[in-house]
């Protein structure tokens, strides 16, 4: 019986070998029109799917695949002979190989067609899930291949068979064909729950009939009646935050990039990757127009500085805890110089990402075998992340705190404004504090942060750590400046900062008592500032 292989693709990446392979292994080319004309125009012939089946393509090319002599060739038992039979009464030819991918409809999700409904139905396929559904559950006769990715390998598989005669029935075989259709199943999920999520920001407008999209191209996914991701394995990690504990990473099928890359070191630890995350948000934020380094520890800046320079940014930031950098996660928002990469390795560091880095400089950190380098895209991504938690019972889902205010467009409720150089240190406080575990309170003096005090049970709390670990490094005080993530819910916060020397300071309002701590600002000659937004990090 001859054997047929089917080509109906929309990505026709590497698409012309593969068929020449496919056709050197004795497989009639079935194709549909649209791929039936590319590799006509390159050489490669083809049998037309309308040709074959006597049905033409109808409906605009809505109905072309959907024909039992197409599924009927793709799920026939291949070890049944009744199915045989049938086969061969009917001219079906049996379809041992399916080569599709699927409409574009995700990849669309980031153009202008997001915001015309009527335009995206059009992308959503309806008989490439159905081919690939079928060849992925006969998976053990016929081959579905629908990534571009894995022509190559399926190549070299067809050929090594269609040599030597040998029946697909090894381990290995079958192995391949697995997960191959697992890959459909995951494809076909994602494909669905992307056309779900879509379909639940879609209303009707005022006109009868009219569709309208409430979609935005900056959101990683879609907060409506249906949410989630498919998500595909990127590697096993060694343990989780403990050795007991399993871990995973993870990504977003439809993302089209992780956004770094690692060019030296150890494989990343659970714990690596959620202090080099915290790094990279708090980077991002500082900007990358002056040179500025900052070093986590434990989800929390230890370290933040700018500077004339990235060497100076660096210097500084170890500065303002010369006690916890060791070990800690440093991160750059320009490219890294050899004098830089030589500062960072007079200490013990677990990752450094940047931008970038000068050829020197990486051949310099890269005498550390051990050492994870990270190049990175400081730029904000082009999607707002969205912070997923799991809770019993569900999933919690909120936006990324990305939404920053302005402190120069804060509200000054004390009798004295700040000055133009501590506007300058609160901004750079007012960033760092953002990205501190709360109830958060900085200190910053030259552009230096100091002094911090995160995760304690009170704010006053916090303020009396950070102003204890600022004077355990020899910090002075006298002209610093403080933020805080929240709303002081007493005057005794802004009394201590007061007498600490603290003569600035930017805070959310909004507390029944701002009248009182107003007043001890007041009193301390201390410049207040209210901003509209607070930013509690949990």
């Amino acid at each position: 019986m001859q054997k047929a292989a089917l080509l109906s693709v929309s990505d026709r990446t590497g698409l012309v070998e593969f068929a020449q392979a496919l056709h050197d292994c004795g497989y009639v080319l079935l194709a549909t029109s649209g791929t039936t004309k590319f590799l006509g125009e390159h050489g490669v012939a083809t049998l037309p799917i309308e040709e074959y089946t006597g049905q033409k393509e109808i409906l605009d090319g809505r109905v072309k695949t959907l024909h039992p002599k197409i599924h009927a060739g793709l799920l026939a038992k291949r070890d049944n002979p009744e199915h045989l039979q049938q086969l061969a009464a009917e001219g079906i030819m049996l379809i041992d190989v399916a080569v599709v991918n699927l409409y574009p409809f995700i990849q669309n999700l980031n153009s202008a067609n997001a915001q015309t409904p009527a335009k995206m139905i059009e992308l959503i396929d309806v008989g490439g899930p159905t081919m690939i559904r079928a060849a992925a559950k006969n998976h053990k006769f016929v081959l579905p291949v629908i990534d571009p990715a894995d022509y190559a390998a399926a190549a070299v598989y067809l050929r090594a068979h269609a040599l030597n005669g040998s029946p697909i029935d090894s381990v290995a075989d079958l192995e391949l064909r697995r997960a191959l259709a697992a890959k459909v199943f995951t494809r076909i999920a994602n494909y669905d729950l992307e056309i779900a999520k879509y379909l639940t920001h879609v209303h009707i407008g005022d006109k009868a009939g009219e569709a309208l999209a409430e979609v935005s191209a900056t959101d990683e996914f879609m907060m409506g009646e249906t949410a989630g991701m498919v998500l595909s394995r990127v590697q096993e990690l060694r343990y989780g935050e403990n050795p007991h504990q399993k871990a995973t990473l993870y990504r977003n099928l439809s993302s089209t990039s992780p956004g770094w890359e690692q060019l030296n070191g150890k494989e990343l630890s659970y714990n690596n990757l959620l202090d080099f995350d915290a790094a990279l948000r708090l980077i991002r934020s500082l900007g990358s127009q002056e040179p500025c380094a900052c070093i986590i520890k434990h989800l929390n800046p230890c370290g933040a500085a700018r500077g004339s320079s990235l060497l100076v940014a660096l210097q500084r930031a170890k500065s303002g805890d010369p006690r916890s950098h060791f070990g800690g996660i440093l991160a750059f928002n320009q490219s890294v110089t050899a004098d830089v990469a030589r500062d960072i390795r007079e200490d013990f560091a677990e990752i450094v990402l940047a931008p970038d880095f000068e050829p020197e400089a990486l051949t310099i950190l890269k005498t550390s075998k051990n050492l994870r380098i990270l190049k990175v895209s400081i730029a904000a991504p082009a999607k707002r992340r969205f912070d997923v938690r799991v809770i019993e019972g569900g999933v919690l889902m909120q936006e990324e705190d990305a939404r920053l205010s302005d402190v120069r467009e804060a509200k000054a409720v004390s009798s004295r404004s700040p000055r133009e150089e501590e506007l300058h240190d609160l901004d750079f406080a007012w960033k760092v504090c953002a990205q501190v575990k709360s109830n958060s309170i900085v200190l910053v003096r030259n552009q230096t942060l100091i002094g911090t005090g995160a995760g304690q049970m009170s704010r006053i709390d916090s303020v009396e750590l950070a102003i204890s670990k600022a004077r355990l490094h020899g910090h002075d005080l006298q002209g610093a400046v403080c933020a805080s993530d929240a709303f002081f819910p007493f005057a005794d916060s802004v009394e201590t900062l007061g007498a600490a020397g603290i003569r600035a300071i930017v805070a959310p309002g909004g507390a029944k008592r701002d009248d009182e701590t107003i007043a001890a600002a007041n009193a301390s000659q201390i410049a207040l500032i209210f901003t509209a937004d607070r930013h509690f990090r949990h």
